[in-house]
């Protein structure tokens, strides 16, 4: 057991040497990790970094949208910088045919130009409460009394907590767990509504190389945007007002007078949205064989039918970008995920690392008791719920809300089974409690009828050619019999006879109030009522249980017992990220990605123009960049790379020199680590970041009234 421990504390020893692993917590920075970082070249005091007494880098930060992603504080005016691609969604929310701030960009000419975004948000951390004895005795308490459900007991005892110290303080309280309830957490929060866009640039620059470039090195985009966030006129959270006033925040980043070069120190301050570097090599191999070939398949399907679409038609375009650039994101990282897996044998790497736990458990009478079989049950119960999660997953990327049409005839199901639980038989569209309709109405007006049909005929007919004749109910099988089980055919006539299939049969079929069973007989919504969800988890359930395993249990088991085994051979640990504020630090640094191949750590304009291609919809050019590119007297350094450790929820997060000056924005992870939400790869890890002198130069360029605040 012994020469176990050993080589798995070797094995970390060795990987530290190359990168600093970690997403910290900002408030337990420990002497040792703070001596690294200033070995490294951090110039800044410890309680610098994070303090609640006075202001700290920590304050400049902010997460968007609860933890979507990040931001930072640019200016003493409210001025707050982001992705691009994090405020992508709000910028085509207020995009129209005559205003295309997409295509076009956005340069508020002075305050009452900037355009008021509508929810969206920022939030600032403003405190940490360490609540693990008070949090942990409600826990026992709700076990003793046996009201703990070990899936939503968290969820539970998050609202009890919550509700303990909201009436306790001015901010927003929010529990978190770490290490699988190891400590507990209120994160105390000041959440602004009032943000505005200033500054955005065209998406020909700010979203520069498109799905080819995803994920890859190098690049070459512009991806930020730059809000203002106001507060009433004492400096708290309002809603918009034109009674409001720029934010005057506690603290603020200055820009950096030089760029970085190879070897510099580096920061990440920012919200990665979740990890799960506690995952079992069981889950891993679920995940790499079952789940993510559906997900693969399945998205780059629907991107192909949206993309033949948006070629066709610039309205289609604008409204389907949203869309097609969150199945995009997701779906390249599920692929490079999968090659990263394969690559890196990580289901090998924690296979070894589980039979050291095990050893480790044997070795301690009481921990065999306890978990002896807990290996041997997890295996087990993986096994047995195979086929019946590839269904599930089958369900959830082929079937539910592939198409608009679909998704509203989800909410016509929902609306009717509210007015059963309360006696009504009529369904009004118009009353007050069908906001959710109306939502739905809206996404279904954006939706390309074309597109939409396309979407649902060949994502279901994949779906049913995929699905096991197990889980065809009396009804379904009814409505196949019909066409002689031609799945196509059913669906096609489904879609067409339907009052989802556009805002106009919706509005017509709806022009006065339904009776239900009228609404429930319509051909998509009684479809959509035969194939429900509950069936696909309850054959996971029914697998786990025939197998005497719990798997989401036998899970948070093991993460918390790998923290424990781990704790033992000497290794530092960071809880999973959590949507939390963390802190990870590295270098400006190349990457080796495979064997005759070296990426340079930085991509200048020359490389831009390079790209150029009037043809490829995702490297056109913008006429006013190329001309100001052309009369560069040198290149100018665009992107650049890092070894910091950071995930989904950093974008945006600034990137800050030893100083504290911020040198740049994080905006994306490359392909080669795409298996860093499950294990972090210290060769291979890098952060792609957009420079901040370049930055600063398009604002000179485009909103010099903008580059002027910032430097004041």
């Amino acid at each position: 057991m012994k020469r176990l421990l050993l080589s798995f504390l070797i094995m970390s020893i060795t990987l530290a040497a190359f990168a600093d692993e970690g997403m910290w917590l900002v408030k337990d920075i420990d002497a040792q990790m703070y001596r690294n970082m200033r070995k490294m070249g951090l110039r800044l005091k410890s309680d610098e970094l994070y303090n609640e007494q006075s202001a700290a880098l920590a304050d400049a930060v902010v997460a968007v949208n609860g933890g979507m992603g990040s931001g930072s504080m640019i200016s003493d005016d409210g001025l707050m910088i982001t992705n691009h691609h994090v405020a992508y969604s709000a910028i085509c929310d207020i995009t129209t045919s005559e205003h295309n701030y997409l295509t076009n960009g956005f340069w508020a000419e002075s305050r009452e130009h900037e355009i008021p975004l509508k929810g969206f948000s920022v939030q600032f951390l403003r405190g940490i409460i360490d609540v693990t004895d008070e949090a942990s005795a409600v826990r026992d308490s709700l076990v003793q009394a046996k009201q703990w459900n070990p899936v939503m007991g968290v969820r539970r005892l998050g609202k009890i907590m919550q509700n303990r110290y909201a009436g306790t303080t001015e901010f927003t309280p929010s529990f978190e767990q770490m290490w699988g309830g190891k400590r507990y957490y209120i994160y105390l929060y000041e959440v602004f509504k009032d943000v505005r866009l200033v500054a955005t640039p065209p998406d020909c620059l700010g979203a520069f190389g498109g799905d080819t470039d995803n994920w890859g090195w190098p690049q070459h985009k512009a991806d930020f945007t730059i809000c203002r966030v106001y507060s009433d006129p004492q400096g708290k959270p309002a809603e918009y007002s034109a009674d409001n006033v720029p934010l005057k925040p506690r603290r603020v980043l200055k820009v950096a007078p030089k760029s970085v070069v190879e070897g510099d120190f580096t920061m990440v301050i920012g919200y990665p949205g979740r990890t799960n570097r506690y995952m079992s090599s069981f889950a891993v191999a679920e995940k790499q064989q079952v789940r993510n070939p559906v997900v693969i398949d399945a998205r780059h399907h629907r991107m192909d039918i949206m993309r033949k679409g948006m070629e066709r038609n610039d309205t289609v375009r604008l409204n389907y970008s949203e869309r097609y650039f969150g199945l995009s994101n997701y779906a390249d990282y599920a692929k490079w995920e999968n090659i990263c897996l394969k690559r890196f044998d990580i289901e090998g790497v924690r296979q070894g690392e589980e039979k050291a736990l095990q050893a480790w458990i044997d070795a301690d009478t009481a921990r065999k008791a306890k978990y002896g079989d807990l290996l041997a049950r997890m295996k087990r119960g993986y096994e047995a719920r195979r086929d019946a999660v590839s269904a599930r997953t089958v369900y959830v990327e082929h079937w539910f809300g592939v198409s608009e049409a679909m998704v509203m005839a989800n909410r016509l199901i929902s609306a009717v089974n509210g007015l059963k639980q309360k006696g009504e038989y009529m369904l009004d569209i118009t009353s007050d409690g069908q906001k959710r309709l109306a939502a739905s109405l809206e996404r279904l007006a954006k939706a390309d009828a074309a597109t939409d049909r396309a979407l649902f005929i060949e994502l279901g007919t994949e779906f049913f050619d995929k699905l096991p004749a197990n889980y065809i109910n009396k009804s379904l099988r009814a409505k196949l019999d019909a066409y002689n089980g031609d799945a196509r055919a059913m669906l096609a006539a489904a879609f067409d006879a339907s009052c989802c299939r556009s805002v106009e049969a919706f509005k017509e079929f709806f022009s006065e109030p339904r009776r239900i069973k009228a609404v429930m007989n319509d051909p998509l919504v009684s479809l959509q009522s035969a194939v429900p969800y509950r069936p696909f988890a309850r054959h996971v359930a029914l697998a786990e249980k025939k197998a005497k395993a719990s798997v989401s249990a036998d899970e948070r088991t093991y993460s918390s017992l790998l923290y424990d085994f781990r704790a033992a051979c000497g290794k530092a640990q960071y809880p999973n990220a959590n949507s939390t504020m963390r802190l990870s630090y590295g270098r400006v640094r190349p990457l080796t990605p495979r064997d005759g191949v070296v990426y340079d750590w930085r991509s200048t304009t020359t490389g831009y123009l390079e790209k150029i291609d009037a043809d490829n919809h995702d490297f056109r050019p913008d006429a006013k960049m190329v001309d100001m590119v052309g009369s560069l007297p040198a290149p100018l350094q665009v992107n650049f790379i890092t070894d910091n450790d950071i995930t989904g929820g950093n974008s945006g997060s600034p990137v800050v020199n030893g100083r504290g000056e911020i040198v740049g924005l994080a905006f994306d992870g490359n392909r080669e680590s795409m298996s860093g939400d499950i294990w972090f790869n210290p060769a291979y890890a890098r952060t792609v970041c957009v420079d901040m002198g370049y930055i600063m130069w398009i604002l000179h360029n485009y909103a010099p009234q903008v580059a002027a605040e910032i430097e004041r």
